[in-house]
């Protein structure tokens, strides 16, 4: 009895097209958050195959308007696009006041912590 494994290397190593948008709205009018040094920071510091900056064709990032679109089609999650944004924003002091928020599959969003509710708290 003859068993025949068809192996595709291709297909292991590629995955479909993701694509991850960070809209940086809210700090960026504020000036409290700059975008290119985020952009810089996710190209130096996402891994592809246990290699940090090692994007290649695989992985692109690019800037429109207020926001960040990560193109993905290798291993790549929005977990990690999450781990890496808060290890920026805790790099530049920014972790206390900003956090990252899934808006959608795949949507994602820098605000600022609300401290309305915590301020009317206090006064009663």
């Amino acid at each position: 009895m003859s068993t025949s494994v068809i192996s595709n290397t291709n297909a292991t190593n590629t995955h479909a097209p993701k694509k991850f948008v960070v809209d940086t709205s809210a700090p960026v009018e504020n000036a409290v958050f700059d975008q290119e040094a985020y952009v810089k920071f996710l190209n130096e510091r996402i891994k592809v195959d246990g290699i940090i900056g090692n994007l290649g064709d695989a992985i692109t990032i690019t800037e429109e308007g207020n926001k960040v679109v990560v193109v993905s089609t290798a291993k790549f999650s929005g977990k990690y696009l999450k781990y890496l944004t808060k290890k920026y924003l805790k790099k530049n002091q920014l972790r206390d006041w900003i956090r990252f928020v899934s808006v959608k599959r795949n949507q994602y969003q820098l605000q600022f912590y609300s401290i309305d509710d915590e301020e009317e708290e206090d006064d009663e």
